[in-house]
């Protein structure tokens, strides 16, 4: 049978398990969630979760913030570079570098009509684990490792990469000599201008990046209002994506791994690629 393997995104991390224990936790959340949306259910056997949170735990000087008071200062940077790319004014508080992360967030949702706590939550997250994984070599080496050796396991035909695990698998399958039928990414940061793209380990061709050569196919999936998978479209800053869809997967839940899985557009992809 033709198997789908699947990468995480953030704030996955599960201190009770041990990996291999977390990856069969999360990955039969992904299998059910995935199932709602198709018509021919895939069988759990058939679908493989790589789990990589416990690699991104603080090491050094770059460390995962509990909550906005504690972010390590290259995530706050990020977070704040990222609401700028919203439309913040950070001159309207005290700058770039001085700007409380809480005036940031409920600046970024009084802008985009949210909750204050969800954005909160979101920020406090996304990015201290998004740097953990771009400014750490030895970080990411070490999760890439884990996604070249569970695609030579699996020999997936699928890849379905949710949100930082988008980043890894377009990372992983540029730099190392592996392959899929079809990379699906979903509420993808790929596309992030200062805070992501120019970071990740690519080739450029006239300031643009390209579908991977590990990837035969390459569909894209983003939320309109996703927070995360900015800017819009992502065909404006890569070429050779096969497909790119932008489809709603719920207003306050606009960034989350099961509202993507279960969505339609994921259906026909994984439908489609499956054969």
């Amino acid at each position: 049978m033709p198997q789908i393997l699947t990468i995480h995104g953030v704030n996955q991390f599960d201190p009770d398990r041990e990996p291999p224990a977390a990856a069969a936790r999360l990955g039969a959340v992904w299998t059910a969630a995935l199932n709602r949306g198709l018509e021919t259910p895939v069988e759990a056997a058939d679908v493989h979760m790589v789990y990589y949170a416990d690699l991104l735990q603080p090491t050094g000087e770059i460390s995962q913030g509990e909550d906005l008071d504690h972010m390590p200062p290259v995530a706050a940077d990020a977070a704040r570079r990222w609401a700028e790319l919203h439309g913040v004014n950070l001159d309207e508080a005290q700058g770039r570098i001085a700007t409380p992360l809480r005036w940031v967030a409920d600046a970024v949702a009084r802008r985009k009509g949210l909750d204050n706590d969800t954005v909160r939550r979101l920020i406090a997250r996304f990015f201290p684990d998004l740097v953990a994984y771009l400014h750490s070599p030895t970080t990411r080496k070490a999760v890439q490792a884990r996604l070249v050796e569970a695609i030579e396991r699996t020999s997936p035909t699928v890849l379905i990469a949710h949100s930082l695990g988008s980043v890894v698998a377009y990372d992983t399958l540029w730099r190392h000599d592996v392959k899929v039928d079809a990379l699906i990414t979903v509420g993808s940061p790929l596309a992030m201008p200062d805070i992501v793209f120019p970071h990740l380990q690519h080739p450029y061709t006239d300031g643009k990046g390209s579908r991977p050569h590990g990837a035969a196919a390459w569909v894209n999936i983003a939320d309109p209002g996703d927070l995360v998978a900015i800017p819009q479209p992502l065909t404006e800053r890569f070429d050779k994506v096969t497909t790119n869809a932008r489809t709603g997967i719920g207003t306050f839940a606009f960034h989350k791994a099961a509202g993507y899985l279960a969505n339609r557009e994921t259906a026909k992809a994984v439908t489609r690629y499956l054969g």
